[in-house]
Order: C-alpha cells, then structure tokens, then sequence
C-alpha cells in the first residue's frame, strides 16, 4: 500500500500499530529534524513505483498475457518495469488476483476498486489508499501489496493480533465506500490479504478475517490511543512496532538501557572475593551485555541512517563529513562486459568462469578468472594486475554511494546537491551586497 504522500504525521495505516502500542512516539517523532521525518529511500520509490504499476494493470484490466507488451519496459513513478521487478513482484500479484477473483466470481455480484482514497472517521486528517477493496454477496475485503524484500508482513499474528494497517484501510473503506460493505451488520466478514512475493518467507501472501463490528471496536480503540498520544505524559513501549520507527534515536526506552554500560563495568571491575578469584556469573553477565548489544545496535542503525540523511540534506554535524565509499570496479557497458569475456576466453577461460547466465561474472572475479590461466611464477597479485589490465579498456570505477566520516578522513567531502544549492545562494548573496 503506498500511503498518500501527505498523510497526517499523527497517525496513517503504516504508523496505526506503533501508535496503538507506543502512543508517546508521536511526540518524539515531532521533535526530529524535517530531513529525516520527510526522508524517502530507494526501496520506499521502487514500492511506489510497483503499486503504480499494480494500479495500471488492474485498472486496464490486462490479463498475464499481455503484461509483457504492456507494462515490461514502460517507466512507472520514474522506474523503468525491468525482466526481474516483474518476475519478482508483479507476476506473483497478478497470478494472486487471478486465482482470488476466480473464487469470488462463485459467490455473486463481485464488486472491485482500485487504489481508493479512504478517511477514518474520528480523527482528523487519517487517511490512506487502500490498493484494493472487493466485495460479493457474501463478504467484503481488502488487499495490501507489499514490495519489500526484508521481514515478511502478515495479515495476522499468533493467529489473534490483525495487523493494525489491514484494520486501519478496512474500516477507513467502510467509512469512504459504504456500498462496498454491508451496513448495520456487526458480523458482516471481512477478509485482509497482504500479498509480500519478495519477502523472505515460502508464502507469498497471509489472510486473516475480522467482522464489521470487530473493525468499529479497532477504530475506538484507535482514537484513545490517539488522544492518549496528543496528551501529556503518553505511553513509551519498546517492541516490534518499533523496527521502523524512526524515534528509536531519541527513545529512553532505547536510548536510557546505554547508561547501563558503566553499571556494567562496576561489575566487572568490583572485585567479588580474594584477590584473583572472579566470582561473576558470566552466563547472566553475558545474558546481559547481548541484550544490550541488540538495543544499542539497532540505535546506531537508525543514528546513522538519520545522520546520513541530516548531511545528505546539506546539514552540517561538526567533526563529520558525507565521502564517497570505495569506488567499486563496474563494466562501462553491456557491449564492454562481452568483449572483457571475449578476452577473457582468449586468455584461457572456460564458459563457466566467465558467465553466470544470463549476465557475464563481475569484473572482479572476471579478473581472477583470468589470473588462474596466466602461466609462470608470478605472484598471485602480480597476475591479478596483469589480468586487469587486459579487461581495464572495459571497465571503469563507479561508488556505490555516500557513507558518513570523521572530518580527518582523506576522501574528499561529498556536497550534495541541496548543500551545492545552498553554497550557491550564499555567494550570489554576497555578489549582491557587493554591487
């Protein structure tokens, strides 16, 4: 589901859960810079980019068959549909919604809307798309695309927690499309899909079924949270609601257990008996330290992502830079990578040491592949070199991105694109003052 792009920061279907069991992480995301809180990612643009393409292929209604004229190759919220997005998400969903349609067609008067705008009633400005909403003459039903390659999602917990964004779209389609559901019945059946064909998991999709009536009670419960969130003094919780919040840099509940480090070495360091003699239990101790170690590695996680965005933005943090990472050896082509193979198959190499197929090796182990075949005494590294330079004509070194650094790191600073703005405006300000 891609949420509308101004959504409201108090509560949307992807913050619903963490606002249901963390009510004071809408203030604390309140107190984060715009850079982050407004930040986007390269995984967050492709899942749009998928849910567009979705949407057109429901919307003209394009069987499996045409898909490949219809949608492989045509750019999509500025991605190109490329052979692996569509074997790899969009295949999956449309073979879903296929086999879905064809079981609700057996039960009558099947009714269908794609990506439709819905509000839930109570609280100001909560919104979202729900990407599709379906109805028969025996229920209504709400399905959810996830794109994501991490965690698999479900629609259902344990078998007894819904997911709160399934919840969230279903009783905000009530409310938007009422035609789509049936009034006045607390036991009219829903169902919640969540199809993830990217996640790490065997299954492609998860179901859960809840009623009208246990929707109303999700939506009250919702709005105590909410109100409960804007008031002083709210609930914090840690928990697995928490892997996406971006507070977690700022959290006590994360942040606090760090203090805990030099109770920690009070411990080790207090002697516990005769001089010599270590009467620690090391098994609660290292019980301990783990515990600590996984909150204190998911804050630095997101201290990093955030600072990354900060200086990205053309933020200064003192004593830190943006630097290119280690530039990365890459073909200049399609045509250059086959004629390195060509070379390197003049050189010795077979098939297989040269091509994973479809795609040929990367430059780096193209070039190991051809080392092994260089004859004589020469070192490894000395046949490395000259292996490299027989494909250097077709490859070139290209930075796999931006990563942060302390201010005496030799790479250079990296200004981003708004920081190279913001410079330019400085100085044509002072041109102005000059004149």
């Amino acid at each position: 589901m891609a949420e509308d792009v101004q959504h409201s920061s108090l509560v949307g279907g992807s913050t619903a859960a963490r606002r249901i069991a963390c009510p004071g992480s809408y203030q604390m995301e309140a107190k984060l810079p715009p850079s982050v809180k407004e930040a986007s990612s390269i995984y967050a643009d492709e899942g749009t980019a998928l849910h567009e393409a979705m949407k057109f292929i429901l919307t003209k209604n394009l069987i499996v068959d045409e898909l490949e004229d219809e949608v492989l190759g045509r750019k999509f919220a500025g991605y190109v549909m490329t052979r692996k997005l569509m074997d790899e998400a969009i295949y999956p969903c449309v073979e879903f919604v296929d086999n879905l349609m064809d079981e609700l067609e057996g039960e009558g008067d099947l009714q269908l809307l794609v990506e439709q705008h819905c509000v839930l009633p109570g609280i100001p400005d909560a919104f979202g798309t729900s990407d599709i909403i379906f109805r028969t003459d025996k229920r209504s039903g709400i399905i959810d695309w996830k794109f994501g390659v991490g965690v698999p999602v479900r629609a259902e917990y344990d078998g007894q927690q819904v997911n709160a964004q399934l919840q969230f779209y279903a009783r905000a389609a009530q409310h938007s499309w009422p035609h789509m559901f049936e009034a006045g019945r607390a036991d009219w059946p829903v169902d919640l899909y969540i199809v993830q064909p990217r996640a790490r998991s065997d299954e492609t999709f998860s179901h859960a079924k809840v009623t009208l009536g246990q929707l109303e009670e999700f939506r009250i419960m919702l709005i105590r949270k909410v109100a409960e969130a804007k008031g002083d003094n709210p609930t914090i919780m840690r928990g697995d609601h928490c892997r996406f919040a971006p507070c977690k840099s700022i959290c006590p509940r994360f942040t606090g257990p760090a203090i805990d480090l030099t109770k920690m070495h009070a411990a080790l360091a207090k002697p516990k008996g005769a001089l010599g003699t270590i009467t620690i239990d090391w098994s609660q101790m290292y019980a301990e330290l783990l515990d600590l170690a996984t909150i204190a590695e998911e804050v630095v996680r997101e201290v990093r992502a955030q600072a990354h965005v900060f200086l990205g933005d053309g933020n200064p943090i003192p004593g830190y830079k943006l630097v290119e990472k280690r530039a990365v050896a890459a073909y200049k082509s399609p045509s250059d990578a086959m004629q390195a193979v060509v070379n390197a198959k003049a050189a010795g190499c077979r098939p297989s040491e040269v091509m994973t197929d479809p795609e040929p090796v990367s430059p780096a182990q193209l070039r190991d592949a051809i080392a092994s075949h260089i004859p004589g005494k020469a070192t490894k590294k000395e046949k490395q070199a000259e292996a490299e330079a027989l494909i250097a004509p077709f490859v070139k070194k290209v930075s796999s991105g931006t990563t942060i650094a302390a201010d005496d790191d030799k790479r250079p600073n990296v200004i981003p694109t708004s920081g190279q703005l913001m410079q330019l405006s400085a100085k044509l300000a002072e041109l102005e003052k000059q004149e």
